[in-house]
């Protein structure tokens, strides 16, 4: 649990409950200022609506807390659409992915462009190398992605970036791993912290409250548009198979992707939150520095 522990110069608004499984669980609340300025974040996920969805309230939350945040979308998101081509889901989510980085405040999105559904076809190794090149050309400080060992996850997709990510984060310190870098200018670079998501069963030990950045989340699952449209329409299939409809959802457009949107998104953070006493919230399972080195550091450390 001692990687679940907040280091010493992070500790500010942020309070400890036991969790459900009995371990420690912190809550990290809003931050006065911009206490994490200079720092870069990175949401590494497989598909567009992944860190909108899971991670969207925390992300933005980090950005006004000073935060410099890049987004590296592993797919193409060839499969993600309701009734376009694979060429035209994969323009439309591209330019989808664009509007994202725009609406919630990011610098730039880093597509890696490997086949929807099929990235476990895609040699580990290789995905791995070119996240070490992005982490230490971008200096990433602060991951988000899916959880490496999260349970029952059947999407070869989340499962596959996950692995690759774990691993990057850490090989991307290693002065042995990809030397040749050194000679393009960069430099060894490990990752501190990583917030793993998950859509199955997970060991969470970070609660966030996102109480004061849930209009930020939710424009950014908006910006979305072809995959919430799809998710949409494909409920509305699914429900008429059965001979059932949702009022909420006959209407349409943007009508009909605001109520999605409530029903799906906004109960859920509601939910969360509720368990933790908080109005909304998104759950992780944190990993960052050696909370007692991190503690002498603190102490003992002088500059050079």
């Amino acid at each position: 649990m001692a990687g679940g522990l907040l280091p010493v110069a992070q500790a500010v608004g942020q309070t400890s409950v036991a969790g459900e499984t009995g371990g420690e669980v912190r809550i990290e609340r809003a931050a006065n200022g911009t206490p994490h300025a200079g720092k870069t974040l990175a949401l590494v996920t497989p598909h567009l609506d992944d860190g909108p969805i899971f991670a969207g309230g925390t992300v933005a939350k980090l950005l006004k807390e000073g935060y410099t945040g890049y987004f590296i979308r592993t797919s193409n998101d060839e499969k993600d659409s309701y009734a376009m081509s694979l060429g035209e889901t994969v323009l439309a989510n591209e330019r989808d992915s664009e509007t994202f980085v725009k609406t919630i405040g990011m610098k730039r999105v880093f597509d890696l462009s490997y086949r929807n559904h099929r990235m476990d076809d895609v040699a580990r190794t290789e995905l791995r190398g070119r996240l070490i090149f992005l982490f230490r050309l971008l200096k990433v400080d602060t991951v988000f992605s899916y959880d490496p060992w999260g349970h029952y996850e059947e999407n070869p997709d989340h499962y596959v970036t996950a692995q690759a990510v774990e691993a990057a984060c850490w090989m991307s310190g290693g002065r042995l791993d990809f030397p040749e870098h050194e000679a393009a200018g960069l430099r060894p670079h490990g990752v501190r912290e990583k917030y793993y998501f998950a859509r199955g069963p997970q060991l969470v030990n970070r609660v966030v409250d996102i109480s004061g950045t849930r209009k930020e989340k939710f424009a950014a699952i908006r910006s979305c548009r072809t995959m919430i449209d799809h998710m949409v329409e494909d409920l509305n299939a699914d429900l008429a198979a059965r001979k059932l409809r949702l009022p909420e959802l006959d209407q349409g457009g943007d009508k009909a992707m605001e109520e999605y949107i409530r029903l799906a998104f906004e109960r859920r953070d509601a939910a969360i939150g509720k368990k933790h006493g908080l109005e909304a919230a998104e759950e992780f399972h944190y990993i960052g520095p050696d909370p007692e080195m991190e503690d002498y550091i603190s102490r003992h450390a002088v500059t050079r």
